[in-house]
C-alpha cells in the first residue's frame, strides 16, 4: 500500500485581489511506495481536493471510485468549508518514492454570496486510489409519493 509522506504548496500568491478569476498554484506531493506496489508495477489515480477552511476542518468522507472519486465534508463547527478546486493525476508505483509538483488554476478571488472573508485559509487534501481497491458510487436521486 502507498504513503502519502506529505502534502504542500509550493506556490500560492500572498495577496489575492477580490473577484480575480484564475489563481495559478503549485502543489507537491511526495509518495512513498511499499515493495509489492513497486513489483506489481501498481496504478493509483492522486486526487487533490483545495478548500478554504472555515474554522476547524470538515472530516473528509471518501467516495473512492477510481477515477470518479469524490470527497463529502461533515462540518465539525457547524461551518463549511468551502471547496475551491479538484486535480486528479495518474500515478505509478515504479520506484519506492516518487515527487509530484502539480499546477492548478482556482478562482480564489471568488467570494461566496454569504461570507466576506478578509483572509483565505487554503488547505489541500489528498487521497490515492488504487486501482485493485474498493469502489464506492451513489445512484441518482428517486423520488416517490406517499399516499395516505
Amino acid at each position: 500500500m502507498a504513503k502519502i509522506s506529505s502534502v504542500r504548496f509550493k506556490s500560492i500568491p500572498e495577496i489575492i485581489n477580490v473577484g480575480d478569476d484564475i489563481n495559478d498554484i503549485s502543489i507537491l506531493i511526495d509518495i512513498e511506495f511499499h515493495a509489492l506496489d513497486v513489483s506489481n508495477k501498481m496504478e493509483y489515480l492522486l486526487h487533490l481536493f483545495v478548500y478554504d477552511v472555515h474554522g476547524d476542518i470538515d472530516i473528509p468522507v471518501i467516495i473512492s471510485n477510481w477515477d470518479d472519486s469524490t470527497v463529502l465534508g461533515v462540518s465539525q463547527d457547524g461551518r463549511n468549508d468551502d471547496f475551491l478546486g479538484k486535480e486528479t493525476v495518474f500515478v505509478k508505483a515504479n520506484s519506492s518514492k516518487k515527487s509530484l509538483e502539480l499546477p492548478m488554476a482556482l478562482r480564489l478571488g471568488q467570494l461566496a454570496y454569504y461570507n466576506s472573508p478578509v483572509s483565505r485559509k487554503f488547505e489541500v487534501f489528498a487521497t490515492l486510489i488504487p486501482a485493485v481497491s474498493r469502489v464506492s458510487k451513489w445512484s441518482e436521486p428517486f423520488e416517490a409519493q406517499l399516499l395516505h
